[in-house]
């Protein structure tokens, strides 16, 4: 019996945790060469994303400021979680307090493989007012990591990656905006 609740709990908690780490081989059809997770030092990837509410994000709208950006999923309770404590960082760029210069802080939202009637639902029972990306499959993700969410990365005016967050151990919004306010001393 006893074997068996172990199995059982084992079970159990990798279909908890499938939301955050579930890694697909096949986008749209096409085979995805995942690159290995970016690291402090790194080059922000390529990437152009729409917005929901319309604006357009290309990596290169990132350069000559520092920026942030998430990676997250709704259907990943570590991201539900985390998810907030962005919301506080998103309010505290748009009152110009993480840039130094009063303007706000570049923060964009990406989903993994979630479209925005997914999305919406959760952004409106939490009273979320940042935009976001939604993304049918894992093309823009796969250009970060082969899994594991939820990801903040935090890159300097050239885009180079100085802080990194995945998964476990997430930061607050005061220890974000600490990490920020370093990059514009």
């Amino acid at each position: 019996m006893r074997k068996f609740l172990l199995w059982f709990l084992a079970v159990l908690l990798m279909t908890a945790c499938g939301g955050c780490s579930a890694i697909d081989d096949k986008v749209d059809g096409d085979e995805v060469m995942y690159a290995d997770s970016l690291v402090v030092g790194d080059q922000l990837p390529e990437f152009e994303v729409t917005m929901n509410d319309g604006s357009v994000v290309r990596t290169a709208d990132l350069q000559g400021q520092p920026s942030v950006v998430v990676l997250f999923s709704v259907d990943c309770p570590d991201c539900r979680h985390e998810l907030p404590e962005v919301q506080k960082l998103w309010d505290r760029s748009r009152q110009g307090e993480l840039t130094g210069n009063g303007k706000p802080l570049p923060i964009v939202l990406i989903a993994r493989k979630n479209l925005a009637e997914d999305i919406e639902p959760f952004w409106k029972f939490a009273e979320f007012t940042m935009p976001y990306s939604p993304q049918p499959d894992r093309k823009v993700y796969s250009r970060f990591a082969p899994s594991r969410i939820p990801r903040i990365y935090i890159s300097d005016a050239s885009a180079t990656i100085r802080v990194a967050y995945a998964d476990t151990g997430m930061p607050t919004a005061e220890t974000l905006a600490e990490e920020i306010s370093r990059l514009n001393e």
